[in-house]
């Protein structure tokens, strides 16, 4: 099954720990999972280790790009397994997905 979590709140917040522990739990389960980082999320990318763990068990991360612009992160130096993204592109994430689950 592909499943979309998305998740606005930052580092540390129960919100981002709560999608870190679905996005893990669904992965050991054996599905496709997608995080989409908005707003405030996008600091993950740079500042969880626990995310970057999960990355090497193939959770695919995309980043809306305009928020991480605004927060003063550049996607390239946020790692490779993280792809900028657009609302044209959660839309498609949004469509693909057989589960979508936002913890906002």
């Amino acid at each position: 099954m592909k499943i979309g979590i998305l998740l606005k709140s930052g580092p540390g917040s129960p919100e981002s720990t709560r999608a870190l522990q679905t996005a893990r739990d669904m992965l050991a389960q054996g599905h496709m999972v997608n995080l989409y980082l908005l707003q405030d999320a996008v600091r993950l990318c740079t500042h969880s280790t626990g995310l970057h763990s999960l990355i090497a068990k193939n959770l695919r991360v995309n980043v809306l790009a305009h928020d991480a612009e605004l927060r003063g992160i550049t996607l390239p130096s946020a790692g490779q397994a993280v792809s900028g993204g657009s609302y044209e592109s959660l839309i498609d994430l949004l469509e693909s997905c057989d589960q979508v689950i936002g913890i906002l």
